[in-house]
């Protein structure tokens, strides 16, 4: 019960304060905290079910999260700077970027048929199951946060007309479409969304997968017996 409490206290308080946040890569450092209560609330239902679940929002999240800061990144060597205020017309000159970055923002927030969406999905059955529904009723709530700050990084950074004093201020058009330029921060990014993408759409494999591992974490005398042989 003490870890449940804690999973939706690190939820709540890591998805307001990325709501807060102006600051492109502080918006997404709070949503790594509201993203560990996640891992918290399977860790708390303990549960075949629900260690599945985070197994496979584990690997969910590491693929948007880091897809999200790359993207991040690309934007500031772009424009100079991670402030959403001073950014704004991406979508219209970049719009592959636009795109990289939408597709795991949507899956952060577990939108479907995107990854985010059976991992959450998982967990949230798990908490039914159990009868934990507080926790269930925070992990809903957040993601509805989420997704509405995504939506804000979107609409500033890349849906809105560039202000009229953003100004681009570290690589010149020239140098940003020449062969080793752009290209090789974006192929990263594509690889990166893709693996996302595969994983949501062939989500009952790798659920499998992390249904398997969830079973030896709570029963690990096959482990052990692979491990150190004999009979257990």
């Amino acid at each position: 019960s003490l870890i449940l409490v804690i999973a939706g206290l690190t939820m709540v308080t890591g998805v307001l304060g990325a709501v807060a946040q102006y600051d492109f890569r502080r918006l997404l450092s709070f949503h790594i905290i509201s993203q560990i209560g996640y891992l918290l609330m399977g860790l708390g239902l303990f549960t075949v079910s629900a260690l599945s679940g985070t197994i496979f929002f584990m690997a969910h999240v590491i693929l948007a999260k880091s897809t999200l800061f790359l993207v991040s990144g690309v934007v500031h060597h772009l424009e100079g700077t991670y402030e959403l205020k001073r950014l704004g017309g991406l979508y219209v000159e970049y719009p592959f970027l636009a795109v990289l970055f939408l597709l795991p923002a949507l899956s952060l927030a577990g939108i479907p048929p995107l990854s985010g969406f059976f991992a959450k999905l998982a967990l949230v059955q798990a908490g039914l199951a159990a009868k934990q529904y507080p926790i269930v009723a925070a992990a809903l709530g957040v993601s509805v946060l989420t997704l509405f700050s995504m939506i804000k990084i979107w609409t500033e950074a890349f849906w809105k007309p560039r202000p009229e004093d953003g100004t681009r201020v570290t690589l010149q058009p020239a140098e940003i479409h020449r062969i080793g330029g752009l290209a090789t921060m974006v192929v990263p990014i594509l690889v990166l969304v893709l693996l996302a993408v595969i994983i949501g759409v062939s989500a009952e494999p790798f659920y499998a997968l992390a249904r398997q591992a969830a079973e030896q974490l709570m029963d690990p005398a096959r482990y052990i017996q692979a491990v150190l042989g004999g009979s257990v």
